[in-house]
């Protein structure tokens, strides 16, 4: 699959100071928000144009990208966004089930009125984005939802382990933009609210864990293409100019 420039349009050109720290979060919040999709081909070239930058930077910021797992290595000097087999996939799932279901329990005690509305701007903003069909925007909101919950967690261990486990499922998430998806996102995104509003962190974090799960059945069931029965290999390349 060849990349898509237009996936990069709203990623401005990174300062120049700290550069390379500035293009990895950028293709890192990317790669999260789900614009780039699984066996999607990258190139250093095509990268470094659509963010106006020279290769280097580039170049640096998708070899660590590569040793987080987020993106694979290729012999011929590209880099690609991973597929995953069912079991690799399950086994994510299970662990973002635990992460964030636990970070929405410990959220919940203390979660105010104004982050609760804060909430429902959010899903409000998500139901005008999908009758714009602005699947862009929709993701960015539906990452912006869960992570406010997260992070009122207040705990920098979780939020590091769940944000890693995002950047490995983020090329699947835009796989669930259907209509059951997004239904079952805008029910479980209710139930999630009315339960922070009560401070009920059981129903917060099945609330939450539901929007999981039914996502990841979607992405399944009809989105074989993003799945391989071949486990990765551990081949290192070099990274060069295209």
């Amino acid at each position: 699959m060849t990349q898509n420039l237009l996936d990069l349009a709203g990623i401005d050109r990174p300062m120049k100071t700290t550069l390379r720290d500035q293009i990895y979060t950028r293709l890192r919040e990317a790669i999260m928000a789900g614009r780039f999709l699984p066996g999607q081909h990258l190139g250093i070239i095509a990268l470094a144009e659509a963010l106006n930058v020279s290769a280097m930077p580039v170049r640096e910021a998708l070899r660590q990208l590569v040793a987080e797992g987020a993106l694979e290595m290729l012999p011929n000097r590209m880099v690609k966004v991973p597929v995953m087999t069912h079991e690799r996939f399950r086994q994510i799932l299970g662990i973002r089930l635990l992460l964030e279901g636990h970070a929405t329990e410990l959220a919940t005690p203390h979660f105010t009125d104004a982050q609760c509305d804060r909430l429902q701007e959010l899903s409000d903003g998500m139901a005008a984005a999908l009758a714009e069909n602005d699947a862009e925007t929709y993701f960015a909101l539906n990452q912006d939802f869960h992570f406010t919950i997260y992070k009122a967690s207040n705990s920098d261990v979780l939020m590091q382990h769940i944000r890693m486990l995002w950047l490995k499922m983020g090329p699947f998430i835009r796989l669930s933009y259907n209509q059951s998806g997004v239904k079952a996102t805008e029910v479980n995104h209710g139930e999630a609210i009315a339960a922070l509003r009560a401070h009920d962190p059981v129903a917060a974090a099945n609330a939450i864990r539901m929007d999981l799960m039914e996502a990841a059945e979607v992405i399944q069931e009809v989105n074989p293409a993003a799945f391989t029965d071949v486990e990765p290999t551990a081949e290192v390349h070099v990274l060069d100019e295209e």
